[in-house]
């Protein structure tokens, strides 16, 4: 079994050991208690295996962080995760428990000094991200009621891009850098097409996650077939140039490249978007 031995303690859930002349932070509920400088800890199920790994490049950083967060916060964090684990049915990132510590600790300040917290990405981010979102809404009641604080709706939109970055080891800023996109796309399109898109609607959600989808694509330079290409600039030249410029300003801000297939399906949804207005 794993040994590891004790450096620092920072709290009743968070130590700095070292095991083999490598450094790590420990995080889980009790790790510290009565834990002093050489003292051995053995892996188990306290660990709650977040090890992350600690070296002179984010050592300051970690310890900074540690020794000036409150030690509710800790617990908090840790339960939040472990809902959003239980809810979703996988572990996330070890990354994500550094980044909601540090983000509701920053967030709790704000609050606590009658800062007003904006984020003007929210029906957006509701609208990518419905699932985490849901989580995220359940991750703002536990901190109400644990934290006895009131928390704005803004936070579930910062909550969800760390739970949705969490995912698969994607990191919270390329979830950003989607929703600012899509919050420009949207407004561009319903300039365009004379509408509002309605949240909850089919055809909203349907456009939305098809831009989510084609954001992931191009992101990874995935090429995707469309057979009826020529077809669609024939049959939606109109739809078909707000599609190019959608593309112009995907590229504008995150730097993807939309590619002419790509371009065709976006015009499709527009179509039946106006289409739909029409009838």
């Amino acid at each position: 079994m794993k040994s590891y031995m004790v450096k620092k303690t920072f709290n009743n859930n968070a130590v700095l050991v070292t095991s083999e002349q490598m450094e790590y932070i420990l995080i889980g509920k009790g790790i510290g208690f009565n834990k002093k400088k050489g003292s051995i800890i053995f892996e188990s199920s306290l660990i709650e295996n977040v090890f992350i790994h600690v070296d002179e490049s984010n050592k300051k950083q970690y310890e900074h962080l540690l020794e000036n967060v409150e030690e509710e916060i800790f617990k908090v964090v840790e339960d939040i995760i472990s809902m959003a684990e239980k809810e979703l049915g996988e572990k996330l990132h070890t990354d994500i428990h550094f980044g909601l510590i540090d983000h509701i600790n920053f967030s709790l300040n704000r609050i606590r000094e009658g800062i007003e917290i904006v984020n003007p990405f929210l029906l957006e981010t509701r609208m990518l991200y419905k699932r985490e979102y849901a989580i995220a809404e359940k991750a703002v009641e536990i901190l109400k009621e644990q934290m006895n604080i009131e928390v704005p709706e803004s936070e579930i939109g910062f909550i969800t891009f760390h739970i949705h970055g969490g995912r698969m080891g994607e990191r919270k800023g390329s979830s950003l850098q989607y929703v600012k996109a899509i919050n420009k796309v949207i407004p561009y399109i319903e300039d365009k097409l004379g509408l509002t898109l309605e949240e909850n609607s089919f055809d909203s959600v349907r456009l939305v996650s098809h831009l989510r989808g084609l954001i992931e694509r191009c992101s990874r330079e995935e090429a995707i077939e469309n057979v009826l290409l020529d077809r669609m600039k024939k049959d939606f030249p109109f739809e078909y140039k707000i599609s190019e410029n959608i593309a112009l300003i995907l590229n504008k801000n995150i730097g993807i490249v939309v590619p002419e297939s790509e371009i065709g399906y976006i015009a499709l949804h527009l179509y039946k978007l106006n289409h739909t207005k029409l009838n």
